[in-house]
Protein backbone atom coordinates (compact mmCIF):
# COMPACT_ATOMS: atom_id res chain seq x y z
CA UNK A 1 0.00 0.00 0.00
CA UNK A 2 2.80 2.32 0.91
CA UNK A 3 4.65 1.52 -2.32
CA UNK A 4 1.58 2.40 -4.40
CA UNK A 5 1.21 5.75 -2.64
CA UNK A 6 4.85 6.65 -3.33
CA UNK A 7 4.43 5.78 -7.00
CA UNK A 8 1.41 8.04 -7.34
CA UNK A 9 3.22 10.88 -5.61
CA UNK A 10 6.17 10.54 -8.07
CA UNK A 11 3.87 10.65 -11.07
CA UNK A 12 2.18 13.76 -9.75
CA UNK A 13 5.53 15.52 -9.23
CA UNK A 14 6.67 14.73 -12.81
CA UNK A 15 3.36 15.93 -14.27
CA UNK A 16 3.58 19.16 -12.31
CA UNK A 17 7.12 19.78 -13.49
CA UNK A 18 6.08 19.37 -17.10
CA UNK A 19 3.24 21.86 -16.68
CA UNK A 20 5.55 24.41 -15.06
CA UNK A 21 8.10 24.05 -17.94
CA UNK A 22 5.35 24.43 -20.49
CA UNK A 23 4.09 27.58 -18.83
CA UNK A 24 7.54 29.07 -18.63
CA UNK A 25 8.33 28.32 -22.30
CA UNK A 26 5.05 29.86 -23.42
CA UNK A 27 5.84 33.09 -21.61
CA UNK A 28 9.11 33.66 -23.60
CA UNK A 29 9.01 36.03 -26.59
CA UNK A 30 10.98 35.31 -29.81
CA UNK A 31 13.83 37.82 -30.28
CA UNK A 32 13.25 40.37 -33.00
CA UNK A 33 15.51 40.10 -36.10
CA UNK A 34 17.08 43.31 -37.33
CA UNK A 35 16.99 43.18 -41.22
CA UNK A 36 19.49 45.65 -42.80
CA UNK A 37 19.28 46.29 -46.57
CA UNK A 38 22.63 47.40 -48.11
CA UNK A 39 22.42 49.38 -51.37
CA UNK A 40 25.30 49.29 -53.86
CA UNK A 41 26.95 52.67 -54.13
CA UNK A 42 27.48 53.81 -57.72
CA UNK A 43 29.34 56.80 -59.11
CA UNK A 44 27.38 59.02 -61.48
CA UNK A 45 27.76 62.28 -63.33
CA UNK A 46 25.26 64.68 -64.78
CA UNK A 47 25.22 64.43 -68.57
CA UNK A 48 25.98 67.62 -70.47
CA UNK A 49 25.48 67.17 -74.22
CA UNK A 50 27.73 69.41 -76.29
CA UNK A 51 29.31 70.00 -79.69
CA UNK A 52 32.19 67.58 -80.34
CA UNK A 53 34.61 67.56 -83.31
CA UNK A 54 34.77 64.10 -84.85
CA UNK A 55 38.10 62.53 -85.77
CA UNK A 56 37.84 59.42 -87.92
CA UNK A 57 40.67 57.00 -87.25
CA UNK A 58 41.03 53.88 -89.35
CA UNK A 59 43.71 51.53 -90.61
CA UNK A 60 44.10 49.84 -93.96
CA UNK A 61 46.65 48.69 -96.53
CA UNK A 62 47.51 50.70 -99.61
CA UNK A 63 46.95 49.39 -103.13
CA UNK A 64 48.29 50.82 -106.36
CA UNK A 65 45.73 53.05 -108.03
CA UNK A 66 46.90 52.04 -111.52
CA UNK A 67 47.19 48.27 -111.81
CA UNK A 68 46.70 45.73 -114.56
CA UNK A 69 45.89 42.08 -114.01
CA UNK A 70 47.33 40.29 -117.05
CA UNK A 71 45.25 37.54 -118.67
CA UNK A 72 45.80 35.71 -121.93
CA UNK A 73 43.15 35.81 -124.67
CA UNK A 74 45.04 33.49 -127.01
CA UNK A 75 46.84 30.17 -126.87
CA UNK A 76 50.52 29.54 -127.48
CA UNK A 77 53.95 29.06 -125.93
CA UNK A 78 55.32 31.90 -123.82
CA UNK A 79 58.54 33.19 -125.38
CA UNK A 80 61.53 34.66 -123.63
CA UNK A 81 61.80 38.45 -124.07
CA UNK A 82 64.71 40.87 -123.65
CA UNK A 83 63.46 41.71 -120.14
CA UNK A 84 62.85 38.74 -117.79
CA UNK A 85 59.22 38.28 -116.80
CA UNK A 86 59.77 38.14 -113.04
CA UNK A 87 58.30 39.94 -110.02
CA UNK A 88 60.11 43.18 -109.31
CA UNK A 89 61.10 43.83 -112.93
CA UNK A 90 60.50 47.40 -114.13
CA UNK A 91 59.08 48.22 -117.57
CA UNK A 92 58.70 51.42 -119.55
CA UNK A 93 55.53 52.47 -121.36
CA UNK A 94 55.10 50.40 -124.52
CA UNK A 95 57.76 47.84 -123.59
CA UNK A 96 56.80 44.20 -124.22
CA UNK A 97 55.66 42.41 -121.09
CA UNK A 98 54.68 39.09 -122.66
CA UNK A 99 55.30 37.56 -126.08
CA UNK A 100 53.45 34.39 -127.12
CA UNK A 101 54.58 32.39 -130.14
CA UNK A 102 52.33 33.44 -133.05
CA UNK A 103 54.10 32.01 -136.12
CA UNK A 104 51.23 29.69 -137.05
CA UNK A 105 48.62 32.41 -136.67
CA UNK A 106 50.74 34.94 -138.62
CA UNK A 107 50.92 32.56 -141.57
CA UNK A 108 47.14 32.16 -141.50
CA UNK A 109 46.60 35.94 -141.51
CA UNK A 110 49.03 36.42 -144.43
CA UNK A 111 47.17 33.79 -146.42
CA UNK A 112 43.89 35.60 -145.76
CA UNK A 113 45.34 38.92 -146.97
CA UNK A 114 46.60 37.39 -150.20
CA UNK A 115 43.23 35.76 -150.79
CA UNK A 116 41.49 39.09 -150.21
CA UNK A 117 43.80 40.80 -152.74
CA UNK A 118 42.98 38.11 -155.33
CA UNK A 119 39.26 38.58 -154.69
CA UNK A 120 39.38 42.31 -155.41
CA UNK A 121 41.67 41.83 -158.43
CA UNK A 122 39.13 39.45 -159.98
CA UNK A 123 36.42 42.13 -159.78
CA UNK A 124 38.43 44.95 -161.39
CA UNK A 125 37.40 43.91 -164.92
CA UNK A 126 33.70 44.19 -164.05
CA UNK A 127 34.29 47.50 -162.24
CA UNK A 128 36.02 48.88 -165.37
CA UNK A 129 32.91 48.31 -167.54
CA UNK A 130 30.06 48.80 -165.05
CA UNK A 131 31.53 51.41 -162.67
CA UNK A 132 34.45 53.16 -164.43
CA UNK A 133 34.43 56.07 -161.97
CA UNK A 134 35.38 53.68 -159.15
CA UNK A 135 38.16 51.86 -161.00
CA UNK A 136 41.10 54.14 -160.12
CA UNK A 137 40.40 54.03 -156.38
CA UNK A 138 40.19 50.25 -156.29
CA UNK A 139 43.30 49.76 -158.43
CA UNK A 140 45.25 51.89 -155.97
CA UNK A 141 43.75 49.95 -153.10
CA UNK A 142 44.76 46.58 -154.54
CA UNK A 143 48.35 47.77 -155.01
CA UNK A 144 48.47 48.88 -151.36
CA UNK A 145 47.58 45.45 -149.97
CA UNK A 146 50.58 43.55 -148.60
CA UNK A 147 50.71 40.14 -146.93
CA UNK A 148 53.01 41.54 -144.21
CA UNK A 149 50.99 44.67 -143.34
CA UNK A 150 47.59 45.38 -141.87
CA UNK A 151 44.84 45.89 -144.41
CA UNK A 152 44.32 49.55 -145.33
CA UNK A 153 40.88 51.09 -144.98
CA UNK A 154 38.48 50.30 -147.83
CA UNK A 155 37.84 53.10 -150.37
CA UNK A 156 34.69 55.10 -149.73
CA UNK A 157 31.93 55.43 -152.33
CA UNK A 158 28.67 57.32 -152.66
CA UNK A 159 27.26 55.00 -155.32
CA UNK A 160 24.69 52.76 -153.66
CA UNK A 161 24.57 50.34 -156.60
CA UNK A 162 28.34 49.91 -156.45
CA UNK A 163 28.16 49.31 -152.72
CA UNK A 164 25.63 46.56 -153.29
CA UNK A 165 27.85 45.09 -156.00
CA UNK A 166 30.99 44.76 -153.85
CA UNK A 167 28.83 43.49 -151.00
CA UNK A 168 27.55 40.70 -153.24
CA UNK A 169 31.18 39.79 -154.02
CA UNK A 170 31.80 39.28 -150.22
CA UNK A 171 34.44 42.00 -150.18
CA UNK A 172 33.10 43.64 -147.05
CA UNK A 173 32.68 40.36 -145.16
CA UNK A 174 36.22 39.22 -146.06
CA UNK A 175 37.64 42.60 -145.10
CA UNK A 176 36.13 42.57 -141.62
CA UNK A 177 37.07 38.93 -141.09
CA UNK A 178 40.71 39.77 -141.76
CA UNK A 179 40.53 42.89 -139.55
CA UNK A 180 39.23 40.68 -136.74
CA UNK A 181 42.17 38.29 -137.24
CA UNK A 182 44.60 41.22 -137.19
CA UNK A 183 43.15 42.37 -133.88
CA UNK A 184 43.54 38.89 -132.46
CA UNK A 185 47.10 38.72 -133.78
CA UNK A 186 47.94 41.79 -131.69
CA UNK A 187 46.93 39.91 -128.54
CA UNK A 188 49.93 37.59 -128.85
CA UNK A 189 52.02 40.50 -127.59
CA UNK A 190 51.13 42.35 -124.36
CA UNK A 191 52.82 45.71 -123.80
CA UNK A 192 53.10 47.87 -120.69
CA UNK A 193 50.34 50.54 -120.71
CA UNK A 194 52.41 52.72 -118.36
CA UNK A 195 55.82 52.72 -116.72
CA UNK A 196 55.66 50.42 -113.74
CA UNK A 197 56.80 47.25 -112.04
CA UNK A 198 55.69 43.63 -112.26
CA UNK A 199 54.49 42.49 -108.81
CA UNK A 200 53.32 38.99 -109.73
CA UNK A 201 54.52 36.55 -112.41
CA UNK A 202 52.72 33.24 -112.86
CA UNK A 203 54.50 31.85 -115.94
CA UNK A 204 58.02 31.16 -117.18
CA UNK A 205 59.43 30.91 -120.73
CA UNK A 206 58.28 27.72 -122.45
CA UNK A 207 54.94 27.58 -120.60
CA UNK A 208 51.92 26.72 -122.75
CA UNK A 209 49.50 29.62 -122.25
CA UNK A 210 45.74 29.04 -122.53
CA UNK A 211 42.94 31.58 -123.09
CA UNK A 212 41.69 33.02 -119.79
CA UNK A 213 44.85 32.09 -117.88
CA UNK A 214 46.17 34.66 -115.39
CA UNK A 215 49.75 35.57 -116.25
CA UNK A 216 50.64 38.18 -113.64
CA UNK A 217 49.98 41.66 -112.21
CA UNK A 218 51.53 44.97 -113.18
CA UNK A 219 51.29 48.21 -111.17
CA UNK A 220 52.36 51.82 -111.34
CA UNK A 221 54.25 52.69 -108.13
CA UNK A 222 54.06 56.10 -106.50
CA UNK A 223 50.28 56.56 -106.58
CA UNK A 224 48.25 54.51 -104.11
CA UNK A 225 44.76 54.28 -102.64
CA UNK A 226 43.84 53.46 -99.07
CA UNK A 227 40.42 51.88 -98.50
CA UNK A 228 38.72 52.81 -95.21
CA UNK A 229 35.37 51.86 -93.66
CA UNK A 230 33.55 54.78 -92.04
CA UNK A 231 30.30 54.89 -90.08
CA UNK A 232 27.47 55.71 -92.47
CA UNK A 233 26.14 58.41 -90.14
CA UNK A 234 29.25 60.49 -90.88
CA UNK A 235 28.84 60.37 -94.64
CA UNK A 236 27.45 63.91 -94.77
CA UNK A 237 30.60 65.28 -93.12
CA UNK A 238 32.98 63.77 -95.70
CA UNK A 239 33.71 65.32 -99.06
CA UNK A 240 35.96 64.46 -102.01
CA UNK A 241 39.23 66.34 -101.77
CA UNK A 242 39.27 66.48 -97.96
CA UNK A 243 42.78 66.34 -96.49
CA UNK A 244 43.80 63.17 -94.63
CA UNK A 245 46.84 62.69 -92.38
CA UNK A 246 48.45 59.25 -92.74
CA UNK A 247 51.22 57.55 -90.79
CA UNK A 248 52.79 54.10 -90.83
CA UNK A 249 52.27 51.59 -88.04
CA UNK A 250 55.47 52.40 -86.13
CA UNK A 251 54.72 56.14 -86.50
CA UNK A 252 58.11 56.83 -88.05
CA UNK A 253 56.77 58.40 -91.28
CA UNK A 254 53.82 60.61 -92.11
CA UNK A 255 52.08 61.20 -95.44
CA UNK A 256 49.36 63.47 -96.72
CA UNK A 257 46.43 62.12 -98.70
CA UNK A 258 43.09 63.30 -99.98
CA UNK A 259 39.67 61.68 -100.24
CA UNK A 260 39.38 60.57 -103.87
CA UNK A 261 36.21 58.44 -103.89
CA UNK A 262 33.23 57.73 -101.61
CA UNK A 263 31.03 54.70 -102.14
CA UNK A 264 27.35 55.63 -101.95
CA UNK A 265 26.31 52.09 -100.95
CA UNK A 266 26.03 51.26 -97.23
CA UNK A 267 27.14 47.86 -95.99
CA UNK A 268 24.04 46.28 -94.42
CA UNK A 269 25.90 44.25 -91.83
CA UNK A 270 28.28 46.91 -90.45
CA UNK A 271 26.37 50.06 -91.51
CA UNK A 272 29.57 51.55 -92.90
CA UNK A 273 30.56 53.10 -96.21
CA UNK A 274 33.77 52.72 -98.19
CA UNK A 275 36.08 55.71 -98.33
CA UNK A 276 39.12 55.83 -100.63
CA UNK A 277 42.09 58.06 -99.88
CA UNK A 278 44.69 58.78 -102.58
CA UNK A 279 48.28 59.20 -101.44
CA UNK A 280 51.36 59.88 -103.58
CA UNK A 281 54.78 58.79 -102.40
CA UNK A 282 57.70 56.88 -103.88
CA UNK A 283 58.58 55.60 -100.40
CA UNK A 284 55.39 53.56 -100.01
CA UNK A 285 55.08 49.92 -101.03
CA UNK A 286 51.90 48.14 -102.06
CA UNK A 287 50.35 46.30 -99.12
CA UNK A 288 51.89 48.59 -96.49
CA UNK A 289 49.55 49.41 -93.60
CA UNK A 290 48.75 53.03 -92.82
CA UNK A 291 46.72 54.69 -90.13
CA UNK A 292 44.43 57.48 -91.32
CA UNK A 293 43.27 60.47 -89.29
CA UNK A 294 40.42 62.44 -90.85
CA UNK A 295 39.24 65.55 -89.05
CA UNK A 296 35.52 65.83 -89.74
CA UNK A 297 33.04 68.55 -88.82
CA UNK A 298 31.61 69.07 -85.34
CA UNK A 299 28.46 67.23 -84.28
CA UNK A 300 26.03 69.07 -82.01
CA UNK A 301 24.18 67.74 -78.93
CA UNK A 302 26.24 64.58 -78.46
CA UNK A 303 28.13 62.94 -75.61
CA UNK A 304 31.52 61.20 -75.57
CA UNK A 305 31.22 57.86 -73.76
CA UNK A 306 33.83 55.42 -72.54
CA UNK A 307 33.50 52.14 -74.49
CA UNK A 308 33.38 50.15 -71.22
CA UNK A 309 30.09 51.77 -70.22
CA UNK A 310 28.20 50.38 -73.21
CA UNK A 311 25.51 47.85 -72.22
CA UNK A 312 24.20 45.24 -74.70
CA UNK A 313 25.78 47.11 -77.65
CA UNK A 314 23.21 49.93 -77.71
CA UNK A 315 22.31 50.92 -74.11
CA UNK A 316 23.78 52.71 -71.09
CA UNK A 317 22.80 52.64 -67.41
CA UNK A 318 21.20 55.76 -65.91
CA UNK A 319 20.07 56.24 -62.32
CA UNK A 320 16.49 57.41 -61.79
CA UNK A 321 14.74 57.39 -58.38
CA UNK A 322 17.67 55.37 -56.94
CA UNK A 323 17.23 52.56 -59.50
CA UNK A 324 19.07 51.58 -62.65
CA UNK A 325 17.42 52.36 -66.00
CA UNK A 326 18.61 51.10 -69.41
CA UNK A 327 18.72 54.05 -71.80
CA UNK A 328 18.84 53.30 -75.58
CA UNK A 329 21.43 55.32 -77.51
CA UNK A 330 22.62 55.87 -81.08
CA UNK A 331 26.33 55.47 -81.83
CA UNK A 332 27.43 58.16 -84.29
CA UNK A 333 31.16 57.48 -84.25
CA UNK A 334 33.37 54.75 -82.84
CA UNK A 335 36.86 55.73 -81.70
CA UNK A 336 39.69 53.67 -80.28
CA UNK A 337 38.60 54.01 -76.62
CA UNK A 338 35.45 56.11 -76.77
CA UNK A 339 32.15 56.49 -78.58
CA UNK A 340 30.29 59.59 -79.67
CA UNK A 341 26.64 58.90 -78.92
CA UNK A 342 23.28 60.57 -79.03
CA UNK A 343 20.13 59.84 -77.07
CA UNK A 344 20.96 60.58 -73.41
CA UNK A 345 18.63 63.23 -71.94
CA UNK A 346 20.31 66.38 -70.63
CA UNK A 347 21.25 66.31 -66.89
CA UNK A 348 20.61 62.57 -66.62
CA UNK A 349 22.61 60.66 -64.00
CA UNK A 350 24.96 58.43 -65.97
CA UNK A 351 26.81 55.51 -64.39
CA UNK A 352 30.53 56.23 -64.80
CA UNK A 353 31.90 52.78 -63.89
CA UNK A 354 31.02 49.46 -65.54
CA UNK A 355 28.41 47.32 -63.75
CA UNK A 356 28.74 43.76 -65.06
CA UNK A 357 26.02 42.43 -62.73
CA UNK A 358 23.70 45.38 -63.06
CA UNK A 359 20.11 45.06 -64.27
CA UNK A 360 17.21 47.41 -64.93
CA UNK A 361 15.33 48.23 -61.74
CA UNK A 362 18.27 47.42 -59.45
CA UNK A 363 18.25 49.67 -56.37
CA UNK A 364 21.45 51.66 -55.93
CA UNK A 365 22.84 54.53 -53.93
CA UNK A 366 24.09 57.16 -56.39
CA UNK A 367 27.18 59.22 -55.59
CA UNK A 368 27.77 62.22 -57.82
Amino acid sequence: MRKTILTLIGIAIIFGSLQVCKALSGSKKAPEKNTITTLKTVTTENVKNKKIPVEINSTGSVLAKDRMVIYSEVQGVFQRTSTPFKAGTKYRTGQTLIGINNSEFVASVKSQRIGFKSLITSTLADIQFDYPNELAKWKNYVSSISADKRLPKLPETQNENFTNYITSKNIYSNYYTIKNLETRLGKYTISAPFSGVLVEANITPGTLVSPGQKLGEFIKPGVYELELNVNASLANFLKIGKKVVLENIDKSKMYEGRVSRINSQIDRASQTIQLFVEVRSNELKEGEYLKADIKSQEIDSVYELNRKLLVDQSFVFLVKDSALVKQPISILHSGENSLIIKGIPENSQLITLPMPNGYEGMKVSPKN
